[in-house]
């Protein structure tokens, strides 16, 4: 049986730092928040509101990819897993599975639900930072900073949410700025190192997989329209094979661009990996969106129209040339990539918002941007890990000695 232990600073300097069982399960609340999210964006674009839709999903998409990040960023810092964090955490679940439920109402002009159901599933993440600072002395100012500044955005979003006018975005931006500043005030107030790269990395990538089961939904519809219906063959397949490849190469392109290096190099690159995967999340999963879209428009008898057709694959393009762009920003925080394999491929991909040309050319316009990039980059990454490998292997002890011994003596 778990015993109660005290939630302190972990041992940064480990080597391996895997994300737990509870972690794991914390992450399948998210995949519904993503799903709610990215429905309401099909929905919203397959009705030809694509810029309000569009709007909707991207302010809806910070909190919950905010709420993720936030206890991603605890669980580093603090060692846990005793009955109190347990319980904790699935209180947080299960104000994750309200906030998704409450999406629909929030996309429809509803916030305060929305903005209600955030805050107080925010609450027992702020009693753990509560908990760890009377816990761990040394790092009390790093953890109140955090429970502090978590308390007051949170009176901030459901004030903003109650405000009629103008005055509820004026509020609605102080409680982001509140959110997005607390991290980088708390950090300044740590002694030392509070999170573990190589875990961080993990935890990032798993919510990438998570996203980009969206569009491996996405497919698995569109395969069965081609199970069920043989004379649409022909379109949905060459469709969902596009987006298949587009997910896989993205995918490819993302583990092998982006890694932990970043994180190993100062404080600050933390920041702008944490940040910057607010474009990678939400451009990933409206690739997932869009794709419904597109399929909805070669499918459904009701709903079948180029315009719809066409919509969708904008918002897969231009997608993906932010998912691009966003990975090119990253990766030059930790290794030399060549700009333009990636800028080619965002500025690809985003003129597939505008070619006038037929629904299968634009998805393979986009297939092929990807493609091409995920080659180039995945050859250059090549050279760069055998360069690491080399790199490695003259740091060995043994070699070391080898080397000292053939030097020449003075």
């Amino acid at each position: 049986m778990t015993t109660r232990t005290a939630p302190v600073m972990r041992d940064h300097s480990i080597h391996e730092r895997a994300s737990t069982p509870l972690e794991l399960l914390f992450d399948l609340c998210f995949v519904v928040a993503v799903a709610f999210l990215a429905a309401e964006l099909h929905h919203g674009v397959a009705a030809a509101h694509i810029g309000s839709a569009l709007t909707a999903y991207l302010m809806l998409f910070v909190p919950v990819w905010w709420a993720w990040m936030s206890y991603s960023w605890y669980a580093t810092a603090f060692s846990h897993d005793d009955p109190i964090h347990r319980v904790l955490t699935g209180a947080q679940m299960l104000g994750v599975l309200a906030v998704a439920a409450a999406v629909p109402s929030a996309a429809a002009g509803e916030l305060v639900p929305f903005t209600i159901t955030y805050a107080v599933m925010r609450l027992p993440l702020i009693a753990q930072w509560v908990r760890s600072a009377l816990a761990d002395p040394p790092h009390r100012g790093f953890a109140m900073t955090y429970a502090v500044g978590s308390a007051l955005a949170q009176l901030l979003w459901v004030l903003g949410a109650l405000l009629p006018g103008p005055g509820r975005w004026a509020v609605f931006a102080v409680a982001l700025v509140v959110e997005l500043a607390t991290p980088v005030l708390a950090v300044r107030r740590s002694p030392d190192r509070v999170f573990h790269p190589g875990h961080i990395a993990e935890r990032y990538g798993l919510f990438t997989i998570i996203v980009l089961g969206e569009s491996i939904l996405a497919v698995s519809l569109g395969l069965r329209e081609v199970v069920g219906a043989s004379a649409l063959a022909p379109e949905v397949l060459i469709s969902v094979t596009a987006v298949l490849v587009i997910a896989f190469a993205l995918w490819w392109l993302y583990f092998d661009t982006l890694g932990a290096d970043a994180l190993l190099r100062n404080r600050q690159a933390a920041f702008a990996w944490g940040y910057g995967h607010y474009a990678i999340f939400a451009g990933v999963a409206a690739i997932g969106a869009g794709a419904r879209v597109v399929l909805d428009a070669l499918t459904d008898p009701v709903a079948q129209s180029g315009a719809v057709g066409y919509a969708g694959v904008r918002v897969i393009a231009g997608a993906v040339a932010v998912v691009l762009i966003a990975l090119l920003v990253l990766a030059r925080l930790s290794r030399p990539v060549p700009p333009l394999t990636l800028v080619v491929g965002a500025l690809v991909s985003a003129g597939v918002c505008l070619a006038p040309v037929s629904l299968p050319a634009w998805l393979g316009l986009s297939m092929l941007a990807v493609v091409a990039i995920g080659t180039v980059a995945k050859h250059h990454d090549r050279d760069d890990d055998g360069h690491h490998a080399i790199g490695e292997r003259l740091q060995a002890p043994r070699l070391q000695r080898v080397l000292r011994c053939a030097r020449p003596r003075t």
